[in-house]
């Protein structure tokens, strides 16, 4: 008899704690997962229109994959609209970036690459004395040499993001390219250009990218 009186006032003070500490606590809402799309449908037809990938092979050893995108105009418009769409930015704020973007496309040719290479030491596309030699080549057989190639932080979650392509396993660089001709003052991109190959080589061997821009 006794031994149940006491489990008996262990259960009512037991449930008199539950309900002080309850008394404190923060009511949690239910959880709801974004109906929104992880990327919108228009900038992910963009991106693989815009998205090139090259192999460079030994037998069967793979020695280099690239994939890269070339940020075009129209490549530069769809990425302003899914920018906006992710940041929430305003109209006026929306307007200043699509400027700043079109003043890039101008000022320079832009491409985003990520890069796996099977051993470390080659993975140097940054240096000053790179075992690589990259070119932008027109379809009249002008060509440019890099006037930046920065490497981009590994981990860098927004330019994952807008380029799906990116894995932990690659190193991702920024390249940009003069838009004219060094010597004769030509774009490189002229009106009538049908294509350009970015062009990726060593004594590894040469890979090749084409876009069709008409």
């Amino acid at each position: 008899m006794t031994v149940s009186i006491t489990r008996s006032k262990a259960s009512v003070f037991l449930a008199f704690a539950l309900l002080l500490l309850c008394g404190n606590c923060t009511t949690v809402s239910q959880l709801t997962e974004s109906a929104e799309r992880y990327q919108s449908n228009h900038y992910e037809k963009s991106c693989k229109a815009w998205s090139r990938e090259a192999r460079i092979h030994k037998g069967l050893e793979v020695r280099l994959i690239v994939s890269a995108t070339f940020k075009s105009e129209q490549f530069r418009r769809s990425y302003t609209e899914e920018y906006a769409r992710a940041y929430r930015l305003t109209p006026e704020e929306k307007r200043n970036f699509l400027k700043d973007q079109l003043q890039s496309s101008k000022r320079w040719h832009e491409f985003v690459m990520a890069i796996f290479v099977p051993e470390k030491k080659w993975d140097d596309f940054s240096k000053t004395r790179s075992m690589w030699r990259l070119y932008l080549v027109n379809d009249e057989n002008e060509r440019v040499s890099p006037l930046e190639v920065r490497k981009v932080k590994r981990g860098d979650a927004v330019t994952s993001y807008f380029f799906p392509y990116i894995t932990p396993w690659k190193s991702t660089y920024v390249v940009r390219f003069p838009s004219r001709v060094p010597g004769t003052g030509s774009p490189i991109i002229k009106e009538r250009t049908r294509d350009i190959k970015l062009i990726i080589t060593s004594i590894l061997g040469t890979a090749e990218m084409r876009w069709n821009l008409r």
